[in-house]
């Protein structure tokens, strides 16, 4: 009887560290997952860990260790990939969808987002935005939450460039050519390689570039 006990602090101990580890590598924002695969992946570690602490055969302490540690890499590494390869996070993660662009209702983009009109105002509603028709812009974001401007308010800034490579999603979004913000670019002698985010907000270019800490962002008059 001790000896089970002892067996089961020391997975204890082991499972915890599992997860110190793993959310140090991942970063707090695993806490709060940004997308689904984050949820999931969440919920599936903290099954493996429970499941091998409890389970009557008494699963071995290489176990224990092995195959929540398994997972965790794996996640990891599908993390990593995503964040640094722009396709693979569109299929992993998706990516923000439309509603609602410039007061006009895009009924096309509800079977991508795969919600409904209903489903859409009830969101609205538990906002308190009581009309479609006093909103701007609304985009249903992968996370699936959504972002809103109203009429008459600013719109939100939209990210154009990200890791050097430029977003032609949301130069459709903008009916953005890609000419002119490769113009914007070269006016302000700044190559795309370089640029770790940019953003266009108000009809003009913000940069963020690879390594500039505590340094303000670029604007393009």
């Amino acid at each position: 009887m001790v000896t089970v006990f002892m067996i089961l602090i020391l997975k204890l101990f082991i499972g915890l560290f599992i997860l110190l580890v793993y959310i140090h590598l991942s970063g707090k924002g695993s806490l709060a997952p940004i997308s689904a695969i984050d949820q999931v992946g969440n919920v599936v570690l903290g099954a493996i860990i429970g499941s091998t602490l409890l389970d009557e055969d008494q699963i071995s302490i290489a176990y224990m260790i092995i195959i929540p540690s398994l997972w965790a890499l794996m996640m990891l590494g599908l993390r990593y990939y995503s964040n640094n390869h722009r396709g693979a996070k569109n299929i992993i993660d998706g990516h923000s969808i439309p509603l609602i662009l410039n007061g006009i209702l895009l009924s096309d983009n509800f079977g991508e987002a795969k919600i409904s009109i209903r489903d859409l105002t009830m969101l609205l509603r538990q906002r308190g935005y009581t009309s479609i028709n006093e909103l701007n812009n609304v985009w249903y974001e992968y996370n699936g939450q959504l972002t809103v401007v109203k009429k008459g308010e600013k719109n939100v800034a939209v990210v154009v460039i990200e890791n050097g490579q430029i977003l032609n999603d949301s130069l459709k979004m903008l009916e953005l050519p890609e000419s002119c913000l490769m113009e914007e670019l070269r006016k302000h002698n700044h190559e795309l390689k370089d640029i770790f985010c940019g953003e266009w907000h108000e009809d003009r270019l913000f940069i963020y570039l690879y390594h500039k800490i505590n340094t303000k962002a670029v604007s393009t008059d």
